[in-house]
C-alpha cells in the first residue's frame, strides 16, 4: 500500500487527514500546556513495544487526573488501524491527551485525545561513529516520571546549546544526574557497570528494553542516583530513546569519552533484539 500524502490521524471519535485536524483555542493543553503523550516507533505494521506504552500512557493519565476517552483496547485497535490505512515503512505514533475545551481556561473538563502517525526517520541501523557532545543544566522537571507535554526549558535552551556545539542536553539537580529532555542516560563506570538514575526522570520505553538486554548479556545493571562526579570519572557514557536507539555519548560538558566498546556490545545486542522482537509480531 502507498502511503498517503497526508496520513490518516484520529481526533474526537472520527478518522481525518492530518491536515485538517483542528484543536480548539479554549483547550487546556493550549492554554495552560496542561497534557500528556506518549510516542512510539512503529516499523512496517509493528508498533515496537506498544503494551509498554500503553501502561505509561494510562499511567501518565491517572497521575495528572485526567480521564482517556477511550479504554486500552480501542486505543490499541486505533493505532493498528493506522499503522495499515497509512502504509509507512518507519513511522511514528503519538497518542496526545489534553485537559480539553475549558469554560474557565483552569479547569479540566473533557480531555482531548488525538493520535497522529507520520513518517519518521529510522534510528542508524549501523553503528554510530559520532557520538553526542552533552552539556549540562541544573534543572528537574515538574512530575518527571510522567511524559508530559512541557518542553518549555528544553527548547529555550536550544540557542544555548548549539552556541556550544553541542548535541543535547544533560539535566542535573542538586549534585544528580537525572535525564536529557528526550532520552535516557546511562554510564559504563570503570569496572563495567551499567548505571542508570532510577528517580526524577521519566523510565523510557527503550530504557526498560536496554536494562533486560543487557542483564541477558551478563552485564552488572545499578539502576540508583547517579553524581555528575562520577559520570566524569566513568569509561563510557551513552543515550536512548525511541527514535535515537542507543547512541554513545562522546563528552559531557569538558569530559571526554574515548571508549565505547562495552555500548557497542549493547548496541549490537539491542539491533538483535529488536529485530527478533518484530520478526516475531510480524503478519504474514
Amino acid at each position: 500500500m502507498e502511503a498517503r500524502n497526508a496520513p490518516l490521524c484520529w481526533l474526537d471519535g472520527k478518522y481525518l487527514p492530518l491536515t485538517e485536524a483542528a484543536i480548539p483555542p479554549d483547550d487546556l493543553g493550549l492554554q495552560r500546556g496542561y497534557g500528556i503523550f506518549d510516542f512510539l516507533r512503529v516499523m512496517g505494521r509493528v508498533p515496537l513495544y506498544m503494551e509498554d506504552h500503553l501502561d505509561r500512557f494510562y499511567r501518565s493519565a491517572e497521575r495528572m487526573y485526567l480521564s482517556v476517552p477511550v479504554g486500552r483496547d480501542e486505543l490499541r485497535a486505533i493505532i493498528l488501524h493506522l499503522t495499515e490505512v497509512n502504509g509507512l515503512t518507519v513511522s511514528g505514533m503519538r497518542f496526545l491527551l489534553t485537559g480539553g475545551s475549558s469554560p474557565d481556561g483552569y479547569t479540566i473538563s473533557s480531555p482531548r485525545l488525538m493520535v497522529m502517525h507520520q513518517p519518521l526517520n529510522p534510528p542508524p541501523a549501523a553503528w554510530p561513529e559520532h557520538g553526542y557532545k552533552l552539556y549540562t543544566h541544573d534543572f528537574l522537571r515538574q512530575m518527571p516520571e510522567v511524559k508530559t507535554i512541557d518542553y518549555l526549558m528544553a527548547i529555550r535552551l536550544q540557542p544555548w546549546l548549539r552556541s556550544l556545539g553541542g548535541d543535547d542536553i544533560l539535566y542535573r539537580h542538586e549534585g544528580l544526574v537525572t535525564e536529557c529532555p528526550r532520552a535516557n542516560f546511562f554510564i559504563i563506570d570503570q569496572e563495567g557497570r551499567l548505571i542508570t538514575p532510577m528517580r526524577n526522570m521519566l523510565h523510557g520505553v527503550t530504557r526498560l528494553q536496554i536494562l533486560q538486554v543487557a542483564r541477558s548479556i551478563c552485564l552488572i545493571v545499578e539502576e540508583r542516583d547517579l553524581p555528575l562526579s562520577e559520570v566524569l570519572q566513568a569509561k563510557e557514557a551513552f543515550i536512548s530513546s525511541s527514535t535515537k536507539r542507543i547512541i554513545p555519548v562522546t563528552r559531557v560538558d569538558d569530559h571526554i569519552f574515548t571508549s565505547s566498546d562495552v555500548t557497542r556490545r549493547l548496541w549490537e545486542a539491542m539491533m538483535a533484539h529488536e529485530t527478533g522482537w518484530i520478526s516475531s509480531r510480524s503478519h504474514g
